[in-house]
């Protein structure tokens, strides 16, 4: 992606390295090893607290540390951090030949990136985020003054302001479905986007999983009614990558933007893009450098020059930590913890639920709030008495579409997590509801 000198192919780089393809060789072996010992499970692994906690040995979080907020940025596993490691002091000791070596990688992580999405190679771009993919989206659509665009409720503002500016910029208008929070139903959510295309929507914009509240969305019922009116579908996927196991293929839409940072726990600065091949003719790239015209495939939305190749590479191994668990297995580990957290919590007097407890409708993450005390207060309460650590929630015009407001704490529990660290959120809005502390 423009890194070579003139006439100097990577094979040469590749060839003149050997003490750096040594080294990662050495990095990549280490890695595997450590991929080994998580792999043996016990028989008994979904009930298995101590096999969870080996996995948790794997990170390098703080002792005592209960971090429920993953939907905001995830931890590095600590075997993918020392890749990472490797991976810049090669670039420290050999900057250019051995950041050919790393780059050299990219189409293998595209591959083991679109088998995690259930796509193909050709439909996948690497990115730095979510934010990215969907202002690409926004920016590369031709569309023309006064053709609508219809987002969901709870949208996050890289895929609200995107599309607004783009209003500003060119005559587009912006609309967006309203429904309750939470919906009490994946129908109600397929009716408030029903309600809101007319004869001149063209794209129809929505997250997977909101920011806010952790709803999930039927984004395939959506697609489905987007291409039954014209339209196009895509998706704000940045709270779904590492949480649950996707198959976007399956899910029919036209694109789907998503961040590694998150629940799949890569170094910050990755992120990935479906595009279908269908659209691809249709969707201009945002940035243009040498070369790009030659690539007629999602590839040629990544072509931007020079950027960190060790955080891509280790992108790689994140990828790879995640599947020697398994996708599946993780998926149930994330819903088991949040599902008794907010069938727990819904017990406790006061207690708000902005996230319904319906598997279609829900994930990793529970919005809560507790009447009578401030988001701030409950925040801290659990950060100083608990150590745990959780994201604020406020009313307000940020997510001006939501009519009810969200007043409360956001919590994500991810596989990591343990159900000791559960008990003590629990306990927090059980003495904080007593009126006693």
């Amino acid at each position: 992606m423009g890194d070579e000198s003139p006439g100097i192919s990577r094979r040469g780089f590749i060839g003149g390295a050997p003490a750096a393809l040594a080294g990662l060789a050495a990095a990549k072996e280490a890695f595997a090893q450590s991929m080994r010992d998580i792999e043996s499970l016990p028989p008994a692994w979904h009930t298995d607290e101590g096999y969870w906690a080996k996995i948790r040995g794997k990170f390098l979080l703080q002792e005592g540390l209960g971090y429920l907020n993953n939907g905001t940025v995830g931890p590095t596993p600590k075997p993918v951090f020392e890749a990472l490691v490797e991976y810049w002091r090669m670039m420290a000791e050999n900057p250019n030949e051995n950041s050919a070596i790393l780059q050299g990688r990219s189409d293998l992580i595209r591959q083991k990136a679109a088998q995690f999405l259930g796509v193909a190679p050709d439909e996948v771009a690497i990115l730095r985020n979510a934010t990215e993919g969907n202002s690409l989206v926004a920016r590369g659509l031709e569309l023309a003054r006064g053709d609508e665009v219809l987002l969901g409720y709870l949208e996050h503002d890289s895929n609200r302001q995107p599309w607004l500016l783009r209003a500003k910029r060119d005559g587009i208008v912006v609309k967006e479905a309203e429904v309750g929070t939470p919906p009490k139903s994946p129908d109600e959510v397929l009716k408030a986007f029903e309600a809101g295309v007319t004869g001149r929507t063209r794209v129809i914009g929505v997250a997977h999983c909101d920011t806010v509240t952790g709803t999930f969305t039927p984004v395939k019922e959506i697609a489905k009614l987007a291409h039954g009116k014209g339209a196009i579908c895509c998706v704000d996927g940045a709270q779904t990558l590492g949480m649950v196991a996707l198959n976007v293929r399956d899910l029919g839409v036209d694109t789907y933007a998503t961040t590694c940072h998150k629940w799949l726990c890569a170094p910050a600065g990755t992120g990935l893009l479906y595009v279908s091949r269908e659209l691809q003719d249709r969707l201009w790239p945002n940035i243009a450098t040498e070369d790009w015209w030659a690539h007629k495939d999602a590839r040629k939305y990544d072509r931007v020059s020079r950027r960190p190749w060790p955080v891509v590479a280790a992108l790689e191994d994140a990828l790879d930590f995640q599947s020697a668990i398994g996708r599946t297995r993780i998926e149930q580990r994330v819903r088991g913890l949040a599902s008794y957290l907010r069938g727990q919590a819904a017990a406790i007097p006061g207690v708000r639920l902005y996230t319904s407890n319906d598997p279609r409708l829900s994930g990793g993450m529970t919005s809560l709030g507790l009447d009578g005390v401030s988001p701030l207060r409950l925040r801290e309460y659990l950060r100083q008495r608990f150590d745990i650590y959780t994201a604020e929630r406020r009313k307000g015009n940020r997510y001006p579409a939501d009519p009810h407001g969200v007043d409360g704490i956001r919590l994500s529990t991810h596989f990591y997590n343990t159900f000791e660290q559960v008990e003590k959120v629990l306990s927090a809005l059980r003495e904080l509801a007593s009126g006693k502390t």
